[in-house]
């Protein structure tokens, strides 16, 4: 008998898993995350949306799990634009594509997992 557990380094999310539509610098979110996962608490992680877009950098405040879900609260650091956001991005992108071993042309549906 087991449990399954993600570690996880960066925090990826939709609209309706808690994404925001404004990146308040200084704001705590809520999150939703399907799976029992494991954040670094109060480290700097990456937050990216459901293209593998870098929008802001975060601390995870706290999580809880139960046998399902995994809900917890951050709070955002900074948001990235412009060319800091470029090379995030494509510096997570090019981390799946290795992992895939192949070149991703549409990023709206990649799971790693």
């Amino acid at each position: 008998m087991g449990f399954q557990t993600e570690f996880n380094w960066v925090l990826k999310l939709k609209k309706e898993q808690g994404l925001p539509d404004n990146f308040i610098v200084g704001e705590t979110c809520e999150f939703f995350k399907s799976g029992s996962r494991v954040y670094p608490i109060n480290a700097p992680i990456d937050l990216l949306n459901e293209r593998w877009e870098a929008v802001a950098k975060v601390i995870i405040l706290e999580t809880k799990n139960d046998n399902i879900n995994t809900v917890g609260k951050f709070k955002i650091l900074k948001k990235y634009v412009g060319m800091e956001k470029e090379v995030i991005t494509a510096y997570w992108r090019e981390t799946i594509e290795m992992q895939f071993g192949q070149r991703i042309e549409d990023w709206s549906n990649v799971k790693v997992s």
